[in-house]
């Protein structure tokens, strides 16, 4: 037996150790009856009632999710309202056919006091209920049968230095099923997501983004996943072959030197696999003192830093040999 075990019984044993028992003793008796005179006093605690609509008619969809759960203050003796605590809550099924519709504003609605009139069946006669949130339900229906919509991502980020946003931004899924209220005449045919704003991206981000409906419409899933593809920039050289523009005919062109060295920084993932992508010519027509200037082609946006080791090639013009057929 372990030495601590051994001092708390020789603790228990002793006169000192009776006499602590016994103050526990009367202390756990004490502490019972205030909790018995607490629980007989009047008191207010908050109240969750779950709640469902059962009965809605086939083709029928709520617009306006109806709330899971009514929270409800009520009164009452403690030992009363613990009873109910202790039966781990109810749930209040509400026939759709009990409530009343407006055809003009498409809803379903039940008025406050019909609410609190189905509430009071779950708890005792004497128990008051103080407050009820919601107070009264009012819910937008519709019968029509949901379109097609494109989602567009709302996003605004930037990537840290020396990274790139290597590609497009995407959703996924990328089309959802909006269902309308019958008041509207346009149903929508492309749907936004929340606002979203990210600065100094050093990686790829994933994230789940709430879609934004507009009033009187539903989007069925609620929320897509989100892709900003990122990626660190690293840098490339290669020799590539000067094209050249508006030469030919009679002549013929040699420019010096044909070859240029390109420096550029690119995505990681594209360093093995691109390949003729950086182009750079020459335009004949642009010559001046000798030489031509160079300029390189149009380059996919996540390309940054290009830069030529020349700017200019120099150029020879030579008369191309005419062959005359005998006469």
């Amino acid at each position: 037996m372990r030495l601590w075990a051994i001092r708390v019984i020789r603790l228990l044993r002793s006169n000192r150790g009776k006499d602590i028992l016994i103050f526990l003793l009367f202390l756990a008796v004490s502490y019972g009856f205030w909790v018995i005179l607490a629980l007989n006093d009047d008191m207010q605690q908050e109240a969750r009632v779950r709640l469902e609509i059962v009965n809605v008619p086939k083709g029928y969809t709520f617009i306006s999710e109806p709330p899971a759960y009514l929270t409800l203050g009520v009164r009452d003796k403690g030992t009363v309202l613990a009873n109910y605590s202790l039966s781990g809550g109810k749930t209040l099924k509400i026939d759709y056919d009990d409530m009343q519709f407006d055809v003009e504003r498409d809803r379903v609605t039940l008025s406050q006091q019909a609410l609190e009139n189905r509430l009071r069946s779950f708890f005792d006669p004497t128990t008051q209920i103080v407050s009820v949130r919601p107070d009264s339900l009012s819910l937008i229906v519709t019968d029509r049968a949901p379109n097609k919509a494109r989602v567009v991502p709302d996003v605004e980020v930037a990537p840290a230095s020396q990274f790139v946003i290597a590609g497009p931004i995407t959703v996924s899924p990328d089309t959802v099923s909006v269902y309308s209220a019958r008041h509207l005449r346009v149903r929508p045919s492309t749907v936004r997501t929340v606002r979203i704003t990210r600065n100094e991206l050093k990686d790829t981000l994933v994230m789940e983004v709430r879609l934004n409906p507009e009033p009187g419409t539903r989007i069925v899933p609620g929320s897509v996943k989100l892709t900003v593809p990122v990626e660190p920039l690293i840098s490339k050289s290669r020799e590539v072959a000067v094209q050249l523009l508006h030469g030919g005919g009679e002549e013929s062109v040699v420019l010096f030197p044909s070859h240029v060295r390109v420096s550029y920084l690119l995505p990681m993932s594209l360093y093995n696999s691109e390949s003729n992508v950086v182009a750079v010519s020459a335009d004949f027509a642009q010559r001046h003192n000798g030489k031509i200037p160079l300029r390189v082609g149009s380059l996919p946006a996540y390309y940054r830093g290009v830069e030529l080791s020349v700017d200019s090639v120099e150029y020879i013009v030579e008369q191309k040999a005419v062959h005359h057929a005998a006469q």
